[in-house]
């Protein structure tokens, strides 16, 4: 039997090959996934790749790692891996290859927003792990914004080094860049930082929130009301 996985924007394909009564036969299944979640896979160059594993080698090597244990084998592979095409593959996206906009033809300019989006970085300053949801509300002008672009853009700048508050700020000033919207709110809630549970004053319990508004958001305190008073409905699932 051979599987084979391949994606494309919006489905991913399971194309399974077994032998029935002779004949190969060739089964293909689809599955949607969700665009907000990190499925891009970015292109890194052989010396990008070998620079990163002779890094992690060289801090296993600080450490005096045991090289004879075959847990360690591939280890600098791996992260190398991990890091380039997961935890870090921001780098090298720009939004405006990834998303697209179109005319608000129906001129609505009533607030959209979508919450509860979980996300993923790591610190500048530990490069420790951050974790935690967000919110992203934007008031329409002449351009409209697939929900999911949403989820994307965020994804982009959270997958890197970087800061909570410069996360919410990249994320809100990409957003009036590509859409020009009339206003924009990011809000980024419940997020855990490793360096401030794990070492320092070790708060366990510490969850931050950060917030970046511009345009209409700013500018007037009842709409701004209104999109915390949404962020505050709880979800079924919570």
């Amino acid at each position: 039997m051979k599987n084979e996985t391949y994606r494309n924007n919006h489905y991913t394909h399971l194309d399974t090959q077994e032998l029935e009564n002779g004949i190969l036969i060739t089964r293909t299944q689809s599955m949607v996934v969700p665009e907000y979640e990190s499925t891009e896979i970015v292109d890194h160059s052989p010396e990008q790749f070998e620079a990163v594993q002779k890094a992690i080698r060289d801090l296993l090597n600080a450490f005096n790692v045991n090289w004879d244990d075959p847990n360690y084998a591939d280890t600098p592979k791996r992260v190398a891996k991990a890091y380039l095409e997961y935890w870090v593959s921001g780098y090298g996206r720009d939004p405006k290859d990834e998303v697209t906009v179109f005319p608000n033809t129906s001129q609505t300019d009533d607030m959209v927003m979508v919450k509860d989006m979980r996300f993923y970085s790591l610190c500048s300053h530990h490069l420790a792990p951050i974790e935690g949801y967000a919110a992203i509300a934007y008031i329409p002008n002449d351009y409209l914004l697939g929900l999911s672009k949403l989820g994307r853009i965020l994804d982009i700048f959270a997958r890197r080094f970087q800061l909570q508050e410069r996360i919410g700020q990249q994320t809100a000033d990409a957003l009036m860049d590509l859409v020009k919207p009339k206003g924009v709110m990011v809000v980024l809630y419940n997020v855990t930082h490793g360096c401030m549970s794990s070492r320092g004053v070790k708060l366990h319990e510490a969850n931050t929130t950060t917030s970046a508004v511009r345009g209409v958001f700013r500018d007037d305190p009842k709409l701004r009301a209104e999109a915390l008073s949404l962020l505050s409905l709880k979800s079924p699932s919570h």
